[in-house]
């Protein structure tokens, strides 16, 4: 067993906490752990017992499907490392390779994603890249299927097209899908090894260098005439259009091999040991096969059709968000204080009071953003609405992501305040038909912060 590194306080962005390698945050010791496949509802009882036994009983779900294990000590935290390594679980090892966590079962996929991943993985670990990289260095293979995969930031992404001829894999860096930079196309027997060349390149330049710093020039130098211009013929997929999801339905999915994916999300990310010990009950006398989490903060439950529906019944009825109609999920909130040591409010009572408040306006038009401090880690991306913690009181920014210069600062009393003036300001000037992000954007900045200070006319 490896002795417990020096812990330094998770002051930043830009370093991630590790079952090996914990981090201090507000709570006491953060640990991580991903997975490369599903979990007997079992073995994620298990994880449970160990959270409840080695920290303080709360789990986070992140919004790339890791599980964290909060208020752990120094002692504790080795404890939990070796009792989850001798669970022997699919644990994700090395380099964050991600894609679907249904890929290859998802009947309204492009193309399957895994076997690109695997080999990815497997020369990155051949080669020890990890150790060599950046600490947040991630590459996302997209097959285009059920789950999103768009809204995570990625250094490297690979995202099937399908046009007139077949596919293709585009190639893109940095970022989130739609801020990207597009480098070109590769066919699926060079994607794979464009991406690990690209990654040896990474690693040469040093250990701060991200997949945003590359440009076209270099990306072509390094993939040479595998790369090749985007087809102009390239199409969005259309096949599975009729297998995507409505907002007012809840999360049943239909897979391949007669099996249906149950999607099931913590409110706000977050969930207790004993709610995540009776949902693993509940699963497992429900038959269902496997739990896996996922993207957006959300756990991915296969089995046969009515024991995944025997699941949703339970979680919806448990306060677990079961469809996208959820007000809950237009909400991007992070642990808050006093979870985080960097958190200045308490972001999840404030989360809870806006799903409530805010109901009307939280229509899945946009995303209300509550960070505890201005690190952003619960949605780096610009929202419409963006709040966060400071030393002097509430931040709001306006289409921004809350590292930038705020728009507004309200004292911290007024917070729950705040979020009722928005709500009320949504109901006094929607017209009919029109969505909250149409409403807001239409009101424009100066209106909508003259509503958050009460001073509108």
């Amino acid at each position: 067993m490896n002795p417990l590194p020096s812990v330094q306080p998770f002051s930043r962005r830009g370093a991630c906490p590790a079952l090996s390698a914990p981090m201090q945050t507000g709570d006491g010791l953060l640990s991580r752990v991903a997975f490369t496949d599903g979990l007997a509802p079992s073995a994620l009882d298990c994880l449970s017992a160990l959270a409840h036994r080695h920290g303080n009983g709360l789990l986070d779900v992140t919004a790339r499907g890791s599980l964290q294990f909060r208020g752990l000590t120094a002692e504790s935290a080795v404890l939990l490392e070796r009792d989850v390594l001798a669970l022997d679980l699919p644990l994700r090892q090395g380099l964050a390779v991600e894609m679907s966590p249904i890929a290859g079962i998802d009947g309204s996929e492009v193309a399957n994603a895994a076997p690109i991943l695997d080999r990815i993985s497997k020369r990155a670990a051949a080669l020890g890249l990890d150790a060599k990289l950046a600490a947040k260095m991630s590459v996302i293979v997209d097959g285009d299927g059920l789950v999103s995969m768009g809204g995570l930031l990625a250094d490297i992404r690979l995202k099937v097209i399908q046009h007139e001829d077949g596919i293709v894999w585009h190639l893109m860096l940095g970022g989130m899908e739609d801020k990207a930079l597009l480098a070109g196309a590769v066919q699926t027997h060079d994607a794979a090894d464009c991406v690990i060349d690209l990654l040896i390149h990474l690693a040469e330049r040093g250990p701060d260098v991200r997949g945003r710093d590359l440009d076209r020039a270099t990306v072509h130098a390094v993939c040479g005439d595998r790369l090749s211009p985007v087809p102009p013929t390239a199409l969005t997929s259309t096949r599975h259009a009729d297998m995507k999801k409505r907002a007012d339905q809840r999360r049943l999915w239909p897979l391949n091999d007669h099996l249906s994916a149950a999607v099931i999300a913590p409110a706000f990310g977050q969930i207790t040991s004993d709610a995540l010990s009776a949902l693993c009950r509940k699963a497992r006398d429900s038959c269902v096969q496997s739990i896996r989490p996922g993207p957006q903060h959300a756990l991915y439950a296969l089995g046969e059709n009515d024991a995944c529906n025997a699941l949703l019944d339970y979680a919806e009825s448990a306060g677990f968000v079961v469809s996208d109609g959820d007000t809950r999920s237009s909400i991007a909130v992070c642990a808050g204080a006093p979870a985080c040591a960097s958190a200045f409010i308490s972001v999840q009572s404030l989360a809870a009071f806006a799903a409530k408040e805010c109901r009307d306006m939280l229509d899945g038009s946009l995303t209300l953003h509550l960070s505890g401090c201005g690190k952003g880690c619960a949605h780096p991306a610009p929202a419409l609405l963006a709040f966060s913690g400071t030393a002097s009181g509430l931040s709001f920014g306006y289409k921004a992501k809350v590292s930038a210069p705020s728009d507004a600062v309200l004292a911290g009393s007024q917070a729950q305040a705040g979020l009722s003036r928005l709500a009320r300001l949504y109901e006094k000037e929607h017209k009919p038909g029109e969505n909250a992000r149409s409403l807001f954007v239409r009101l424009g900045k100066d209106r909508v912060i003259a509503a958050l200070r009460q001073d509108e006319t």
